[in-house]
């Protein structure tokens, strides 16, 4: 039952996952939106399945190796995602000791505030069989505060929920063009997930970057 991929995953691995083009729009509305950041009060994306997995299957790869680094479970590879209603299903093949099976979660994304988001594994499995949900959860909390990002397991009710806060740190586009003598503070306000698509909106406003003494002598 551990070799039996997750019907989802069969879906999609092979759906223009090698279409260039595809790939293209995704890098490209990326870049629009890093330069709304730069320039808009308010900026938004709107991005489809088959583009994220298309970047995911030929961009990712050879653009970003580092990303699909072997970890304890194996070596990773191929990742797609199904997009639902509230709901990112997330697959990827895990390969050890010659053998390889598809590991996939069901995990639900709410923005609970401005920056804040929760995840909760709604299922989770190697194959048809079944995985612990919190141990997924440490695992999406890893990958985050490698990217950043402060994480924090919540119980709430019957189930537990991750907390990812995007800190002040990063919430600024100093990274983006640091000579600029302003710097924009960006938040995220709405998250929407729908069947096939994810949309993201928010605003941005301009603060005057600080310096230290030492940064002005002659």
């Amino acid at each position: 039952m551990a070799f039996v991929p997750p019907q989802f995953y069969q879906s999609i691995v092979n759906i223009e996952s090698n279409d260039q083009s595809v790939a293209g729009r995704f890098v490209t509305q990326v870049a629009s939106v890093t330069n709304q950041l730069r320039q808009e009060k308010k900026w938004g994306i709107s991005v489809r399945e088959d583009e994220i997995n298309a970047w995911l299957g030929h961009d990712l790869p050879r653009n970003h190796p580092e990303l699909l680094q072997t970890n304890l479970w194996g070596r990773l590879s191929r990742p797609r995602i199904k997009l639902e209603p509230q709901l990112v299903r997330i697959g990827i093949e895990v390969s050890t000791w010659g053998v390889t099976a598809i590991a996939w979660a069901d995990v639900e994304v709410k923005l609970k505030s401005s920056n804040q988001f929760t995840l909760t594994v709604r299922r989770a499995g190697v194959g048809q069989l079944p995985l612990p949900r919190n141990a997924i959860l440490e695992e999406c909390s890893k990958t985050l505060k490698t990217a950043g990002l402060h994480t924090e397991m919540q119980r709430f009710r019957d189930r537990t929920l991750l907390l990812a806060t995007v800190p002040e740190r990063l919430a600024h586009s100093d990274s983006l063009n640091p000579k600029d003598p302003e710097s924009r503070h960006w938040q995220v306000d709405s998250l929407r997930i729908d069947r096939g698509s994810v949309t993201v909106a928010g605003r941005s406003h301009t603060t005057k970057k600080s310096y230290e003494f030492s940064d002005i002598l002659p």
